[in-house]
């Protein structure tokens, strides 16, 4: 290679790391947004799991009054 191949690499690589630089605050907040929605569906999920497996082994009146509750 010579020299002016390594310059115009050199010159590449600094504007990626540009775009990639001036990118990067603009997505410090959406890891949190994600993590917590990510938190809420995984909690919403366990609490319908544990409705949906309670109301399977409650009987009569009980087993009613669990699918009330679960909605």
């Amino acid at each position: 290679m010579d020299k002016n191949e390594l310059v115009q690499k050199a010159k590449l690589a600094e504007s990626f790391w540009r775009v990639i630089s001036s990118t990067e605050p603009k997505t410090e907040g959406a890891e949190k947004k994600i993590l917590h929605r990510q938190s809420k569906v995984f909690y919403l999920k366990m609490k319908g799991d544990y409705y949906r497996y309670s109301t399977e082994v409650a009987a009569g009146d009980d087993k009613k009054g669990r699918v009330d509750q679960s909605q």
